[in-house]
């Protein structure tokens, strides 16, 4: 079981959840993560990575180093993420 930290214009909130396929689905809505294809397409779960590791699966999405999708990226240990400043509409 991993814990997920994540920050976003606030104080921390954090989870702990057992190893399922992405960190959209580990969450189960207790993490206000934006979302929309649940696919890789559209970017809208677009995640900065700040500590930690995922193992991200395939994905049509252009992301910055540091980068990970919510829909797509399984935690491999305890991370810690914030809301990402890319705009998936830009």
């Amino acid at each position: 079981m991993y814990k997920i930290m994540y920050t976003n214009d606030g104080d921390p909130y954090c989870t702990r959840v057992p190893g399922v396929d992405s960190i959209l689905a580990e969450t189960d809505g207790t993490i206000d993560i934006e979302y929309n294809c649940r696919q890789g397409h559209c970017g809208r779960c677009i995640l900065k990575l700040l500590n930690g590791d995922v193992m991200h699966q395939d994905h049509a999405t252009d992301l910055r180093k540091g980068e990970i999708l919510a829909c797509r990226s399984r935690p491999v240990s305890d991370i810690r993420v914030s809301k990402s400043s890319q705009d998936p509409k830009a």
